[in-house]
């Protein structure tokens, strides 16, 4: 098993990149998957690519080798029904050409993220209630870069905060195609942020909630709430309606948004 490496270059982010370079095949034999089926089964009514047979198999090695921390936010998930974590999902993101079920193409996720990351149109949202709603607004360090996706603000005050965070993030953005694009472009609910840039946001958040106050400085919560009632609702007019994903000026996959 290759150790873990971390990536510090400011054209990636500043988080572990391990995900994309570890090497995965031990799992194969450590969890009795079996790399014939990587590219699922094909139903003989439908001609459709399901699920392989041993899924069960291959979500415990994904959600294992991911630490049992979702791939995008790093909350705890867990495969059974008795654990203290999420239900455990699995995203796949395979190219065209690469099979959707391989292991080096999973990424085990919260199910907040996977209503995120598997919403492809306005007319599929919904589809585990509001799950969405609870799926962070930017990624953590610690995912799987390939889907460090920023949510689309969906109230007011992400806006506002997204507004202020970017003030102070100096991060470079990439000069070729961000590594988490084809997830940005495949979810109505995303973002097209560089994954660097999502990333880097989301480490703005944490530095000022945890970071030490002084007479002079205020948390951004702290500021939300001394606004005005008056600028408040002009930031929530620029808040995204999720039932059709427009308004604030985002542009969302735009061919996939209601006219």
């Amino acid at each position: 098993m290759t150790e873990f490496t971390f990536e510090t270059d400011a054209q990636h982010a500043p988080y572990n990149l391990a995900y994309l370079v570890d090497d995965r095949s031990y799992c194969y034999h450590r969890f009795d998957v079996d790399a014939a089926h990587d590219d699922g089964v094909v139903d003989p009514d439908t001609g459709r690519r399901d699920a392989p047979p041993d899924f069960g198999a291959r979500r415990r090695a994904v959600v294992a080798f991911y630490g049992y921390r979702c791939g995008r936010c790093a909350a705890q998930i867990d495969t059974g029904s008795g654990g203290d974590g999420e239900v455990a999902y699995l995203f796949s993101v395979a190219d065209e050409d690469q099979d959707s079920w391989a292991l080096r193409t999973l990424v085990a996720v919260c199910e907040p993220c996977y209503d995120l990351l598997s919403t492809d149109c306005t007319d599929r949202i919904g589809g585990f209630g509001d799950a969405y709603r609870r799926a962070p607004q930017f990624p953590a360090w610690t995912g799987d870069p390939r889907v460090a996706v920023e949510r689309l603000p969906l109230t007011g005050r992400e806006v506002w905060f997204s507004d202020q965070l970017r003030e102070r993030v100096t991060v470079e953005e990439p000069t070729g195609e961000s590594v988490n694009a084809d997830a940005a472009a495949d979810a109505c609910l995303a973002r097209s942020t560089p994954a660097a840039v999502a990333v880097a946001l989301n480490e703005a958040l944490v530095a000022d909630e945890r970071g030490p106050l002084s007479t002079a400085t205020r948390r951004l919560s702290d500021q939300w709430e001394s606004l005005s009632e008056r600028e408040r609702t002009a930031y929530e007019r620029r808040a995204v309606d999720a039932e059709t994903v427009v308004g604030g000026g985002f542009e969302p996959c735009i061919d996939l948004q209601r006219v």
